[in-house]
């Protein structure tokens, strides 16, 4: 591990807590946000105070990551603070880990194609700032990890085509209702989401719309996914959240 990781790793300055009544005791808008299957090395959480020009005043994580990931994680949300919650889609995964390198050409990470992209639990916070998803970000060509047949990748791939799916074809339309979804584990070819905003509030909403989600992955992923409802993330349910 690079020298820059280890004393981020010695110095980590953004892991911690904000929640619904820290925005409305500060008049921000409060929005969290969860990315990478419940158990994955990945998995983020993601929480972040918004004033009403979509500024980001204070952001906070939580995550099962460690090491360099861990690390890289920590420069986000950093970044994150301060700025427009828009201009977050130029933070890639790849942009950051550079910063962490000692040799530029000695790479911290091995982030794969997914390092191209911005980091999927920004654009998720985006998709709940404004109510469409965030997935106007023009995507590479598929190479590497990305052009393999689903059952000779790993799961870190595995969730980056599932996020990927759901991002275009399915939460815009969960948007245009006041809804959304988050993807909250995998496991083998059990896929476990969870509802917020007005989708979070509505129970009569999972037979509506889960045979959709169900079909739009296995069409466009070629797998038979299996997709269940782990809950409802009814701490959403004010218009003012999304």
């Amino acid at each position: 591990m690079s020298s820059k990781a280890l004393a981020r790793l010695r110095d980590l300055r953004h892991v911690g807590e904000l929640t619904e009544a820290d925005g409305v005791a500060r008049g921000l808008k409060w929005i969290e946000t969860v990315h990478g299957a419940q158990q994955a090395s990945d998995h983020i959480r993601l929480m972040l105070l918004l004033d009403d020009a979509g500024k980001v005043v204070e952001a906070r994580y939580r995550t099962l990551a460690t090491g360099a990931q861990l690390a890289l994680y920590d420069l986000l949300v950093e970044r994150l603070e301060g700025a427009p919650l828009t201009d977050a889609t130029a933070l890639t995964p790849n942009r950051l880990e550079g910063e962490l390198r000692d040799d530029p050409a000695r790479p911290v990470l091995d982030l794969g194609e997914a390092g191209a992209q911005p980091f999927y639990v920004v654009r998720k916070a985006l998709e709940r700032l404004h109510g469409v998803a965030a997935s106007t970000v023009a995507k590479p060509a598929a190479t590497g990890a990305a052009a393999l047949p689903w059952a000779d990748i790993g799961l870190f791939e595995k969730v980056r085509r599932i996020e990927g799916v759901l991002d275009e074809h399915v939460r815009p339309a969960l948007a245009s209702d006041g809804g959304g979804m988050d993807l909250i584990d995998l496991s083998g070819d059990q896929l476990f989401v969870q509802y917020h905003g007005a989708c979070g509030s509505c129970s009569s909403s999972v037979g509506g719309t889960l045979q959709f989600v169900q079909d739009s992955l296995n069409n466009h992923l070629g797998t038979q996914l299996a997709v269940q409802v782990s809950g409802y993330d009814e701490a959403e349910e004010s218009p003012s959240l999304m």
